[in-house]
């Protein structure tokens, strides 16, 4: 202690900060790391994976599981796999919805008046078909059918009620052996008497070996001997059942393995619904836009020129009037498109025709800075 206080102070700071300086190396270590996993995110993910793989591996080299254990690893496979799918259903229901509200504004709104204004500058288009509540039906004639996880039976009653059979039988041979060493007859229509059971236990007791036998210690084998033979039926009884259990329990699992994996194709398949109903609804408010646009274009040829036959305007409106149309009849192929194939997808026409519609906006959106 004298030693420490004679210690001069600046040799005493100097330790202090070594003290400091350890402490922060690991706090700086870890922030480091931090910073080069957000820096790199594509190589985080790819060690993230590894980890992952490293614990499915170390967890099968844990040893094989029991029946029970693999059964409840299915079940909630398949209800994390439902749940997803459900999620996206409800995603989709609202998606859907979200097409015909956008659907509704647009031609309730913006493109009944052009389709009166169009009519008054000469033109005369034709209605709108929309394709209807089977255009936007994603549900497929080949779902993947739900699977149900059905617990296994342990077959433990099963196996009690055989070995109790196994135990008649088993002192029903007792009797019938020792009766036949006795030269007894036994009734079979009724249980053997006092007189004649005393025979048989003493026999069983020691008589069959050449002794003079006991009763007492015959009625003790008797028992031991059926108890021992009870016990070996139910041991394999349940043994065998547990075999036969696991190997269900493994195909079960492979099923519901088999099923997430179709499972997570609808849900893919739904996610590529999802986001071309997103585009088309995109699409939609784009053209109301440009129906706004035009339509006040329509109003101010009418203000100008006056109602007249459509080879009487100007050529700058007659050019103004057949574009209108032209995106008029865009939007009716579209709607009229319907979007489902009949098997869960998108069908081809409706990718087609979004195609062919965004080229249309994309023309007149570039007519916008000609």
């Amino acid at each position: 202690m004298e030693k420490e206080k004679e210690q001069p102070e600046e040799a005493r700071i100097e330790e202090s900060l070594i003290e400091e300086q350890e402490k922060e190396e690991p706090a700086v270590e870890a922030a480091q790391e931090e910073k080069e996993s957000e820096e790199n995110p594509a190589e985080s993910s790819e060690a993230e994976e590894e980890e992952r793989e490293e614990e499915e591996s170390h967890r099968e080299e844990e040893g094989p599981k029991d029946a029970k254990v693999l059964i409840e690893e299915a079940r909630a496979m398949v209800e994390e796999s439902d749940k997803e799918v459900k999620s996206c259903m409800e995603i989709l229901d609202e998606d859907i919805e979200d097409y015909e509200n956008a659907k509704a504004k647009l031609l309730e709104g913006s493109v009944e008046e052009t389709e009166n204004l169009l009519e008054e500058v000469g033109f005369e288009p034709g209605e709108i078909e929309e394709s209807g509540e089977e255009g936007l039906n994603f549900e497929s004639e080949d779902a993947v059918k739900p699977m149900y996880v059905q617990d296994l039976s342990s077959g433990k009653f099963g196996a009690f009620v055989l070995s109790l059979i196994v135990a008649f039988v088993s002192i029903v041979v007792w009797f019938y052996v020792a009766s036949e060493k006795l030269g007894m007859t036994l009734d079979l229509s009724r249980a053997p008497n006092g007189n004649e059971l005393h025979r048989i236990l003493t026999w069983i007791g020691g008589g069959m070996t050449g002794g003079t036998g006991n009763s007492l210690i015959g009625l003790g084998i008797l028992i031991i001997s059926t108890l021992v033979v009870m016990w070996i039926v139910y041991k394999l009884k349940v043994y065998l059942r547990a075999r036969s259990n696991l190997h269900k329990a493994e195909k079960v699992k492979e099923e519901a393995k088999f099923y997430c994996t179709k499972k997570e194709e609808c849900k893919k398949e739904m996610e590529k619904v999802s986001a071309h109903i997103h585009k088309v609804i995109e699409a939609l408010h784009t053209y109301r836009i440009f129906f706004e646009e035009q339509n006040a274009k329509l109003k101010r040829i009418l203000h100008i020129e006056g109602k007249q036959p459509f080879d009487e305007y100007h050529l700058k409106s007659k050019e103004e009037i057949k574009h209108t149309n032209m995106l008029l009849n865009s939007l009716k192929d579209l709607i009229a498109t319907p979007m489902a194939d009949g098997s869960g997808s998108v069908s081809e026409e409706a990718k087609a025709e979004l195609n062919k519609a965004e080229h249309m906006l994309k023309r007149f959106k570039e007519r916008l800075y000609e």
